[in-house]
């Protein structure tokens, strides 16, 4: 890894870390999801960064992929569990870091497993181990809590403009996964626990997207070319949400459409929310990673 490489990731981590913190001081049950995403992507970028990926708030069930929609009206429950996931890129190197709110005492060891797990997960990593041994690590917490992973979502390897680069770390043991990690190389470490079953199913709501193929063929109104050659302008290969494209006046209905067409016709990536399969709530925790040598640098930690 080159050193200006390397300090991007720093400084993308840097900021990701500081809008984490402002995440804690300023979520808040009776809040708009909207109102959320909007202040934590406005900080990100005042900051000296720009989103990796739309602020995911994911609450009790729902384990990720939501974020709020143009003139969302949900707002956050009183007694929840407040999923925050946040992405910044710096020249299109990532950082991407969650951590959950809890407005439930019920749910409070759950939050303190997740939490261990993702603590000693980073402690266990080193250049060469097998990704499946850090998930080993994470699993064993879990279950003397007496919670289970989430066995469907896993941590992932980072790639220069994109959130997932083709490796998946497991929150579990997994023989059949024989990835090690690499010096020189970044990664983020995401536990997800629960009480319930341990699997996430895709719901029916789309809220974020990603640009899928940039050769434009025929058949396309002139629309569609325009919002395809938007996207790959603004976000080139990084998820996005309908509410960075509002300005181009298209109206909530009509740009849907578009965008569903789009899906439609191979041009993007839909990404539906992810529920539990039965109903438990989820909490996550995430960091990122970066291996120079034989030193493990936590990006998203001071």
């Amino acid at each position: 890894m080159e050193e200006w490489e390397l300090k991007a990731y720093l400084k993308a981590g840097d900021i990701a870390r500081r809008v984490k913190e402002e995440a804690l001081r300023y979520v808040r049950p009776g809040m708009k999801l909207v109102n959320v995403c909007e202040h934590l992507e406005g900080l990100i970028r005042s900051l000296g960064g720009q989103p990796a990926f739309p602020i995911n708030i994911s609450i009790n069930e729902v384990a990720a992929h939501r974020t709020a929609l143009i003139s969302d009206d949900e707002v956050i429950p009183s007694d929840s569990v407040v999923k925050v996931d946040i992405g910044v890129h710096v020249d299109g190197f990532i950082a991407d870091t969650a951590v959950t709110l809890c407005f439930n005492p019920a749910y409070d060891l759950l939050i303190e497993a997740t939490k261990e797990a993702l603590d000693s997960a980073l402690n266990s990593v080193k250049a060469g181990i097998r990704f499946s041994e850090v998930g080993k690590v994470i699993e064993s917490i879990a279950r003397r809590y007496g919670f289970r992973v989430v066995k469907n979502l896993s941590g992932h390897s980072l790639g220069r403009y994109l959130i997932h680069a083709g490796e998946s770390i497991p929150n579990f043991y997994d023989r059949l996964n024989l990835r090690r990690f690499k010096s020189g190389a970044a990664y983020a470490i995401e536990p997800f626990l629960t009480k319930g079953f341990g699997y996430v199913k895709e719901g029916k709501l789309i809220t974020i997207y990603s640009l899928k193929r940039t050769r434009i063929k025929g058949g396309l109104s002139s629309d569609e070319v325009k919002l395809l050659n938007v996207i790959n302008e603004r976000f080139k290969t990084l998820p996005f949400t309908e509410r960075w494209l509002k300005d181009l006046g298209y109206g909530p209905s009509k740009l849907r459409e578009l965008l569903r067409k789009l899906i439609k016709r191979g041009y993007l990536r839909g990404y539906p929310v992810l529920i539990e399969i039965a109903s438990g709530v989820v909490a996550q925790f995430e960091d990122t990673i970066v291996i120079v040598d034989d030193n493990v640098v936590v990006t998203t930690r001071k």
